[in-house]
């Protein structure tokens, strides 16, 4: 690396990659060096609105470029084992779009590659980074919330199926367990650690393309509960996209949509007790028109809930490109916020629940 900042270059010219490259505007440690694309009057229309970014003739001659320190892969899911082998073989370090690869052989064939060249690799699960899934982790350990019993996550985005659509078509790694499953168990895993997934179900049109998938998992967190989470992510229609963490204490509601929330509700849990004594004269008022009234007085004074701010500038995206260039500047090879193993793990998971219905 030459300079005070990260010198970037993209394989791939879409809507993602044109949101990587605006969102890092918004960095405070990268800029834009290079593009590379299938389509050069794609990539040319992209360098146009990014001065100083160079158009390549092709990834590998990007790959190679004393410009570039890291190579973001925003290609279709399906080439993105042969473009992170591309720039892994170049020496630079590697920020693959989500899914990391379509099946779990490839991933762990990138990260053996990886590893073997000794170049940080990492998955683009940009949410990790966001600020408010900083919080909502910082309160779920600090106990804020109490044990956690439950996490409710649902993420769809009506979307028509079309043959050669990355994000649809199975035979390009498409799908909605593929596009958006990967978002709910990744941060589940985050939240509330690691997990097994105990139920779900998918609904598969004719090519074979999963529309809606619901998930069940159970994490394994050596506490008095073992907390569940429910996923459902869907291509058919559209989801309310938001998420929630419940636990004995209280209750945290992300909004929608969760993957990039900029505020949160903090509410209290309240457990209800069946009086001692139904006839009492505490019982009586508790449900007497005084009784509703006070406690509504002692609510206004006293919130059940609270709103929680962590706003930010752009789509997000600039928070994990911060977190490549911490790790690169620290030296390391893998972040800890989003290790290869959990990568990994969650393409597992993802191939198991993709045979419920085979």
């Amino acid at each position: 690396m030459s300079g005070a900042k990260i010198r970037w270059g993209i394989f791939g010219s879409g809507s993602i990659a044109q949101q990587f490259a605006w969102d890092m505007r918004f960095s405070r440690t990268s800029l834009l060096s290079g593009i590379a694309s299938r389509s050069m009057e794609n990539a040319k229309r992209l360098a146009d609105v990014h001065p100083g970014a160079k158009v390549f003739a092709n990834y590998e001659e990007l790959a190679t470029s004393d410009a570039v320190d890291a190579i973001y892969v925003a290609t279709p899911n399906a080439l993105h084992k042969e473009h992170c082998l591309i720039a892994i073989a170049a020496g630079k370090a590697v920020l693959c779009e989500k899914p990391f690869a379509t099946n779990s052989s490839d991933a762990r064939e990138i990260v053996a590659a990886a590893k073997a060249a000794n170049v940080f690799c990492m998955e683009a699960m940009w949410t990790r980074f966001i600020p408010m899934l900083a919080k909502a982790r910082c309160q779920i350990r600090s106990g804020e919330l109490g044990e956690i019993a439950h996490l409710n996550a649902t993420l769809g985005f009506a979307r028509a199926e079309r043959q050669g659509d990355p994000i649809t078509d199975p035979a390009l790694g498409g799908g909605a367990l593929n596009d958006l499953g990967c978002y709910g168990l990744s941060i589940a895993e985050y939240l509330l650690g690691p997990f097994e997934v105990v139920g779900g179900d998918l609904q598969r049109s004719e090519s074979g393309s999963v529309r809606t998938a619901t998930i069940s998992l159970r994490h394994n967190t050596k506490r008095e509960l073992n907390p569940l989470s429910a996923i459902t992510v869907s291509h058919a229609t559209q989801l309310e996209n938001t998420l929630t963490i419940s636990g004995t204490k209280a209750r945290l509601s992300l909004s929608a949509p969760f993957i990039q929330a900029r505020d949160a509700n903090f509410s209290s849990v309240t457990f209800s007790n069946p009086p001692k004594s139904p006839g009492s004269l505490k019982s009586r008022f508790v449900s007497s028109y005084s009784g509703q009234k006070l406690k509504k007085a002692i609510r206004t004074v006293f919130p059940p809930s609270r709103a929680i701010s962590a706003s930010f500038r752009g789509g997000g995206l600039q928070f994990e490109i911060d977190e490549v260039a911490r790790c690169l500047t620290g030296e390391l090879v893998e972040s800890d916020i989003m290790p290869l193993r959990t990568t990994i793990s969650i393409i597992e998971e993802l191939e198991r629940i993709d045979n419920f219905r085979k």
